[in-house]
């Protein structure tokens, strides 16, 4: 944030002008671990490693890497880079085989690697000397280990070896683009009793200056796992200039549901951008919600659900006249949510835990979700046990068609921190 003084009075009153920056300040995936307390599981005396706790915070290249190992070692450990989709990951860079000194090494990875926002780091054992260390005895997403020198793709759904540990290996470089907010839904499509819902979005460059802002809008499909190579849309907006979109999906010659992403330059100002899903009734006018859009470095009380975190959705007072909606849009780590249906007067009905890919998102009605009806006046309890993950509850009145949202924000958590501000 940049926030240059305009006036001061008497030296007491001042008067500011801020405008919100993208900066990741620096590229960053895996873990810094200052002190290691295990060693990785023996999948095979040539493992690798990868981990699934933090993904890259944005795209641009890497060119350092830390990580710890066991024993004095020549050749034995190589870096390794990985995409996810769903379950699959694969490998998009190696560097090495590097040599270390027993415990902290600090490595140049030569050339530079370019990453995306979301890739992962990985270690591999390719010599019979040492091993990769851990922390235990805290619960994270872990990471997970194959037998051999992985160099192509493997699957989430048959690992060697899933774990909890902190894998310690992190790189570090400089960013070029990351996500700086997320349209957690979007739509255009037809409904039921007749409805058509679609998204209307505005965008405002507030300035100060001149300087126009560039990036893109993304848009991820509900159902699949996504990334920054989805259907995208160009913006330039000058300062002062609105540009808008009455149906957005439409605009970028898709349909259907799913999500978005606004995607800046890191260093960029961030537009103030508006959106309204609505149902189109043609002559009759429209019906509609203004959207929140979510800042995915996430805060406390935020609309972004982090793990060890739990928030609340409310059903419909009235379900024989508003049907319900539950959606969940996960980020770049994905996550594992728990939902506990609670009656008007507190009592335990249903708990059912479901887990999701990295970028997805998943719109489904409320039955669907929680495994039976929900009642007049019920409750939903929300914990995320890792990853992160932007959840909401939708209504739509039965006979208008009317639309509303409402989305689960953090009211308590295990950890008392939010993951950092970009």
């Amino acid at each position: 944030m940049r926030c240059p003084v305009l006036l001061a009075v008497s030296g007491i009153l001042a008067f500011f002008v801020c405008s919100l920056n993208v900066s990741a300040a620096s590229l960053t995936l895996g873990n810094l671990v200052g002190s290691p307390n295990a060693g990785d599981a023996t999948t095979a005396s040539v493992r690798t490693d990868i981990d699934l706790i933090n993904p890259a915070n944005a795209s641009g290249t890497v060119d350092t890497a830390s990580f710890f190992w066991s024993g004095v070692c020549s050749n034995a450990a190589k870096i390794k880079f990985f995409r996810r989709s769903g379950d699959t990951l694969t490998m998009t860079a190696e560097r090495g085989p590097f040599s270390s000194p027993s415990g902290s090494t600090v490595v140049t990875l030569s050339p530079a690697v370019g990453v995306q926002q979301g890739d992962l780091v990985g270690i591999a054992r390719v010599a019979d000397c040492g091993n990769p260390e851990t922390l235990t005895g805290i619960p994270t997403a872990g990471y997970v280990g194959y037998a051999g020198d992985v160099t192509g793709s493997v699957s989430l759904s048959a690992p060697g070896t899933r774990t909890t540990e902190v894998l310690a290996v992190q790189a570090t470089g400089s960013a070029t683009e990351s996500v700086s907010r997320i349209i957690p839904v979007v739509v255009s499509t037809g409904g039921l009793f007749g409805s058509f819902f679609k998204t209307g979005v505005q965008v405002l460059n507030p300035g100060p200056g001149a300087s126009t802002i560039t990036g893109r809008f993304v848009f991820h499909p509900a159902g699949v796992s996504g990334n920054l190579s989805d259907p995208s849309l160009p913006i330039s907006v000058n300062a002062g200039q609105t540009i808008s979109y009455t149906d957005i999906l439409a605009t970028m010659g898709q349909a259907g549901i799913g999500s978005m992403d606004l995607v800046l330059p890191d260093g960029s100002q961030v537009p103030v951008v508006v959106v309204r899903v609505y149902n189109d009734a043609g002559a009759a006018g429209t019906t509609g919600f203004t959207e929140d859009l979510v800042d995915p470095s996430g805060t406390i009380q935020g609309e972004s659900i982090f793990g060890g975190a739990t928030g609340y959705i409310l059903g419909p007072s009235d379900t024989a006249h508003f049907r319900y909606n539950i959606g969940v849009r996960t980020l770049f780590g994905g996550a594992s949510v728990t939902a506990t249906v609670r009656d008007s007067s507190g009592t335990v009905l249903r708990t059912t835990t479901v887990s999701y890919p990295p970028t997805y998102l998943q719109q489904v009605d409320a039955t669907s979700f929680l495994g039976a009806p929900l009642g007049n006046d019920q409750s939903i309890e929300l914990s995320v046990s890792t990853g992160s993950a932007i959840i909401y509850g939708a209504t739509a009145d039965n006979t208008t068609n009317d639309p509303s949202i409402q989305f689960a924000r953090v009211l308590f958590a295990i950890a008392a921190k939010a993951p950092p501000r970009k």
